[in-house]
């Protein structure tokens, strides 16, 4: 069975462009089946991480390098509209959960209206599609209440040191009160907050018990990631790499507890970490998550994909591999964006080749695919 486009009725009853023009706009309805999404390791994808720019408001060390990106020309990013119709797509094969990214999302004008259009699309499950964003936080106390009134599900805050200086020197221009103000500002609406924490040896490792007591104050998930050897392996210090048995040891001493797996080790929900809780103590019962790429590697469980802001599909965020779904969206072919989909997938690989000595990675920076 073949719809036009989308999951149920794929064309939204008001469209982006009905919004900003007050016209009636809709180009022609792509062609996609209801058939899930399985790539040669028999997993099912249930996740699309969608970046709406590569441009940020922060320049953080590990993220972009020092001497920027090349950009995409306007032309070749895909409008808010062809994010929609892909994001319907992906819905009919499947996907459960979108997640909003960048570059930092929030810069993207017209940000809120397509949150408004993602939440509203039911799946044929019947239930709606769950979308969620991250975020550095600069600009999130003035936007916090209007993100929850779309229909934003959760936020994830990224978020490296709770030291202003420190902070200031890994995003080269962040305001740590600015992303502090945006956190309990989200907090007092109520939505669910996620916070990321980059763990770097030398820098912010001695932060690790810190930042999961910040988090557990305000009824946060903290989350420690390890760093990645992205763009060539050019911001990566194998030095700097704090592993993820490291990270639970800081846990476990920072609040006199033992750290065990919770819910079993190996069980995960839609995103990639693998989450722990403490064991006695004052906080016993308390969780906290790793996302450990390099040393304890989930790709038997990668159920994700994500799209650029170009729309290049990468089925790895560790791969340079890219499939091209804006000529596909912008074809008047049918079919064509599901018959370039299906051969990303049926091409994506049982693992990555990162190594803990800065190489085996992708060639592009995080900022240019939203991590």
């Amino acid at each position: 069975m073949r719809l036009a486009v989308g999951c149920g009725n794929l064309q939204p009853t008001v469209s982006l462009v009905q919004i900003r023009t007050g016209g009636v706009h809709r180009p022609p309805p792509l062609q996609v089946s209801q058939q899930p999404l399985v790539d040669p390791q028999a997993r099912t994808i249930r996740y699309l991480r969608v970046s709406l720019t590569d441009r940020c408001n922060y320049r953080c060390t590990y993220c972009m390098p020092e001497d920027g990106i090349d950009h995409g020309a306007r032309n070749q990013v895909l409008s808010l509209e062809e994010v929609a119709r892909l994001v319907r797509a992906f819905c009919a094969w499947g996907v459960t959960r979108v997640r909003l990214t960048g570059g930092e999302p929030t810069v993207r004008k017209g940000l809120l209206d397509l949150i408004r259009e993602l939440s509203a699309i039911e799946l044929p499950t019947g239930k709606h599609l769950e979308v969620v964003m991250t975020t550095n936080g600069e600009r999130l106390e003035a936007m916090a209440s209007e993100l929850v009134a779309a229909g934003l599900s959760a936020l994830t805050v990224s978020i490296d040191s709770l030291r202003p200086d420190r902070f200031r020197q890994i995003t080269r221009r962040g305001n740590l009160q600015n992303v502090i103000a945006g956190i309990e500002r989200a907090r007092t609406l109520g939505i669910p907050l996620k916070l990321n924490t980059v763990a770097i040896r030398g820098f912010n490792d001695d932060e690790v018990a810190e930042l999961c007591a910040f988090a557990w104050e305000r009824g946060i998930t903290p989350r420690f990631i390890e760093l990645m050897p992205m763009a060539g392996g050019s911001l990566f210090v194998p030095g700097e790499l704090m592993p993820a048995e490291a990270i639970r040891d800081a846990v476990s001493q920072g609040f006199s507890a033992s750290v065990l797996a919770d819910l079993g080790n190996g069980i995960k929900g839609l995103g990639p970490a693998t989450y722990w809780r403490l064991s006695g103590g004052l906080r016993a019962g308390q969780r906290f998550g790793i996302i450990a790429a390099m040393t304890e590697n989930f790709c038997n469980t990668c159920n994700r994909l994500r799209v650029s802001a170009t729309g290049q599909l990468h089925a790895c965020l560790a791969r340079d591999e890219t499939g091209d779904l804006r000529s596909a969206l912008r074809s008047s072919t049918p079919g064509a964006l599901e018959q370039r989909v299906r051969k990303v997938v049926g091409a994506k690989r049982d693992r990555h080749d990162f190594r803990t000595d800065g190489g085996g990675g992708p060639q592009k920076a995080m900022i240019s695919i939203g991590g």
